[in-house]
């Protein structure tokens, strides 16, 4: 289960850089701590999402 955290973590900080470019260092830290359910649910909203506060709720 680790194994596949790690790369839904990996998936999701790539989508992120594209889309919004470097990450600031407390959203890497979000991503880190982040649970497999969570990062499902960011995966599928960073989709939508229009800012790295409106995806993460800041």
């Amino acid at each position: 289960m680790q194994g596949l955290e790690q790369g839904e973590r990996r998936v999701l900080q790539r989508q992120l850089t594209r889309r919004f470019g470097e990450l600031p260092a407390w959203v890497l830290q979000k991503l880190e701590h982040a649970s497999a359910e969570t990062l499902e649910t960011w995966t599928d909203d960073v989709l939508t999402a229009s800012s790295l506060e409106e995806l993460f709720g800041r």
